[in-house]
């Protein structure tokens, strides 16, 4: 929702990439003139920040700041930070980070990101991460300019609070889900009232709970029992408060997969949610390519939202397609093309094998 619009050039992309900016030991920018130029501008119009919509992001931004990816992050920062300028949310929501150390040697790996996005004018970010995790953390990022949490960004419950089974087994996988209540400042020609956070009827108002759930085949038992838990805390907690309600990040199954959401779509069926209705399985989010079948794409990253935030969206958990595999897709015609696939191959090797997902609200409700 940021009030300027940011297009950059490449040039401009290139600059910020050779920024020197640096944080903890394997989170350092390079020249990266090993990147296609192609990677220099990723993010397609429709989806740069605006002053039309409330936005939020989704992005598990594969092993960001780990030990195991010291090289791949000296190619990336920079690129990382370009790209979430260009997307200029109000709310990132992010898995797979690595968080502070409990020593205080090691700031989390997105602390170097939220300055440098500060100091380029994008904004006033801030980051919060989980506690648990450990090198895939989740982690939210905020314009507090323009969102206001109104009390702690913190930890829905402590790791280890939901195990079940014979021997014990964590339903989050010891990746707890992270929780945040914010209040969006109204832009001055819809507010209703003096308090740009307060705009009467219209006031926006919403709960967010960014998740990382259990990966492969055999996850399944933790992925439904979370989300039997995150049904119930919906149901018996978020809801009842009043506020619009979302549910934000990597799933890790997709939406029809009965035997993980069953929860979810019990609840979808009540009314008080969408779920299987708004994420568009016949899209993708995760870039596999690890074979040949028609499963080397899927749509794991997900939204569950409240259907008062359901009225007020734009889009829902809409995958944003960087603009070298819709340029690349239009003249070769098929997602399985050679050139498609470098083309997604080399976005996997040098940022993520995951895409970002937007979802984006009217401040007056339509």
């Amino acid at each position: 929702m940021a009030k300027k619009r940011i297009v950059k050039s490449r040039a401009r992309a290139a600059a910020g990439r050779s920024s020197g900016v640096s944080s903890r030991d394997n989170v350092v920018t390079s020249d990266n003139d090993n990147l296609s130029d192609a990677l220099s501008d990723l993010v397609p119009d429709e989806y740069r920040g605006t002053d039309k919509y409330l936005d939020m992001v989704q992005w598990n931004i594969e092993w960001f700041g780990a030990q195991k990816s010291v090289a791949k992050d000296k190619r990336r920062l920079g690129l990382v930070i370009d790209t979430l300028e260009a997307l200029n949310a109000d709310l990132f929501i992010f898995q797979e980070i690595a968080g502070p150390t409990s020593d205080g040697r090691y700031p989390g790996a997105l602390d170097v990101v939220a300055e440098e996005l500060t100091a380029r004018g994008a904004g006033h970010y801030v980051v919060f991460y989980t506690q648990a995790g450990g090198e895939q953390r989740v982690a939210m990022m905020w314009d507090r300019d323009w969102l206001r949490a109104k009390g702690d960004v913190e930890e829905l419950f402590k790791r280890g609070t939901h195990k079940f089974g014979n021997p014990p087994i964590d339903a989050f996988a010891g990746r707890t889900p992270l929780y945040g209540h914010f209040t969006a400042r109204i832009p001055t020609e819809d507010a209703d009232s003096e308090d740009p956070y307060n705009g009467g009827p219209d006031k926006l108002e919403f709960q967010a709970l960014g998740v990382h759930l259990k990966a492969m085949g055999d996850g399944f038992p933790q992925r439904k029992r979370s989300a039997e838990i995150l049904s119930k805390w919906m149901t018996d907690e978020a809801l009842p408060a009043g506020s619009d309600v979302m549910i934000m990040g990597d799933f890790n199954a997709p939406p029809s997969d009965a035997k993980s959401w069953a929860p979810f779509h019990a609840l979808e069926a009540t009314g008080k949610v969408g779920f299987q209705d708004i994420n568009d399985e016949s899209d993708f989010s995760y870039l596999w390519l690890a074979n040949q079948s028609s499963k080397f794409l899927s749509r794991i990253d997900l939204g569950v939202v409240s259907m008062s935030a359901v009225a007020r969206a734009d889009k829902l958990a809409k995958p944003i397609r960087w603009k070298p595999i819709e340029e690349t897709l239009a003249q070769a015609g098929d997602l399985k093309a050679p050139a498609v696939r470098a083309v997604m191959r080399e976005i996997k090797e040098n940022l993520s094998d995951h895409l970002p997902c937007v979802s984006r609200f009217y401040f007056k409700n339509p």
